[in-house]
């Protein structure tokens, strides 16, 4: 095996591993002998564009801690918002295009009383706005 497909296969279990973190889910030791599961701690701010976490393993004492990787351009295009908004709207996770993170809605204020969503990726800082639901889903 390359060092190429070793450092591939490194970054997929390394985001793997961020998105069960930032979906809430239990996340495995990655120490090879131990099979418990770690505690997870979110270091980000609130307006972080992309999210950190710590892991610490209660069981060996293992420690380790990601984040994403911030890479916003290309910044999403119309057609690429509409899909994750499409999707949204069927009860699908949406998903970002570009490394395949499950994208947040987040509801922004609104005084004109319409609904208006800033939807982002928290693993390549990704962030697009929109008027919910949007137009072209109406028809």
């Amino acid at each position: 095996m390359s060092m190429t497909e070793t450092e591939r296969r490194a970054q997929e279990r390394i985001h793997d591993r961020f998105v069960k973190a930032l979906q809430h889910e239990p996340i495995p030791c990655g120490a090879p002998i131990c099979h418990a599961h770690v505690e997870t701690v979110e270091l980000s701010k609130v307006r972080d564009r992309i999210k950190t976490f710590q892991f610490h393993c209660p069981e060996c004492g293992w420690e380790d801690t990601i984040s994403g990787r911030e890479d916003v351009v290309p910044p999403w295009d119309d057609a690429m918002l509409l899909v994750m908004a499409d999707e949204h709207l069927m009860h699908q996770q949406p998903l970002c295009p570009f490394d395949n993170t499950p994208i947040v809605f987040i509801s922004l204020p609104n005084p004109r009383r319409r609904a208006r969503y800033r939807l982002a990726c928290f693993y390549c800082g990704r962030q697009g706005e929109m008027d919910w639901p949007p137009s072209e889903s109406k028809r």
